[in-house]
């Protein structure tokens, strides 16, 4: 059978399969440019079009391909698009499926694919959270498990000291492998985010740890959250590169203006918007974005 082709348009919708002569000829028709990418079998990833050997031959002769102006330019802080009540009645879902434990590997899933797919890299390329239950189930069961057993033991009679504390620190160790499979699935239409957390288990728990201790100076934890978001922005591996901007003293007012405004109740959805979208917007990617 003649090779087929992929592309993917302006709007970053893949398209295809199409024989050889007709992806030709919308080069022809400048339908299909020098810098679309495009795919066929034996290829292993996504490349322009004019680096395209059957291609090639239908575009103007130019000059060697600028890959580092292309990656500048894919450059910048990522965008949040999160809804008010969307991340408003999502986040309880997920509270709720966590804590009745078996719904958990669902609701984990659920939440985080939509997650991701609210955030937007640089040059309108949204993420997305290419993941299924059946990779994950026993993990969010297990966080389940731990936050419902340690607070019902603790508060049983005859229960051993510090079961309390071993159910924190178990949840740390969840949630640190839960951000590993989390960042390590996620993905975008171009195939250009290729991902992986590299953080190990004991920096997440000291830095985890750091964080809940310093809530006890009222307004240190800012500055140990920020270096906790950098630790973790910057043992992201692979393409792009993550890097976390925002400042220790920009955190603790938005926090405290969340925490006074919510104390109205109604207004909550809108404050958790406003906080996620700032959060997000203080990451940037690109090739070489940490700082």
């Amino acid at each position: 059978m003649a090779d087929v082709y992929y592309y993917v348009d302006d709007a970053g919708q893949q398209q295809g399969p199409i024989a050889v002569e007709q992806i030709v000829g919308l080069v022809r028709q400048g339908i299909v440019r020098a810098e679309t990418l495009t795919w066929t079998a034996g290829m292993s990833d996504w490349l322009r079009a004019d680096a395209v050997a059957a291609l090639a031959a239908a575009f103007p002769a130019r000059a060697a391909a600028p890959p580092m102006r292309r990656a500048a330019a894919a450059s910048g802080a990522l965008t949040g698009a999160f809804p008010a009540w969307g991340l408003f009645w999502r986040t309880i879902v997920l509270a709720l499926g966590v804590g009745l434990v078996l719904p958990a590997p669902w609701a984990g899933v659920w939440y985080y694919k939509w997650f991701a797919g609210k955030i937007v890299l640089p040059g309108d390329r949204p993420l997305r959270l290419d993941a299924e239950v059946g990779e994950i189930w026993w993990l969010f069961l297990a966080l389940g498990l731990v936050q419902w057993l340690g607070p019902a033991l603790e508060t049983g009679l005859g229960a051993p000291p510090g079961v309390g504390a071993i159910s924190s620190l178990l949840g740390i160790v969840f949630g640190w492998a839960i951000l590993g499979w989390f960042v390590g699935h996620l993905a975008s239409d171009d195939g250009a985010t290729k991902v992986a957390f590299a953080g190990g288990l004991l920096g997440y728990v000291g830095w985890s740890l750091l964080t809940a201790i310093s809530f006890l100076t009222i307004i240190g934890w800012a500055w140990a959250f920020k270096y906790f978001l950098r630790w973790i922005c910057r043992n992201i591996d692979g393409s792009p590169r993550f890097a976390f901007h925002g400042g220790g003293f920009a955190i603790l007012w938005r926090a405290l203006v969340v925490f006074a405004v919510s104390m109205l109740v109604i207004p909550i959805p809108w404050m958790m918007k406003w906080f996620a979208n700032w959060i997000v917007s203080q990451v940037s990617a690109g090739p070489e974005a940490q700082v």
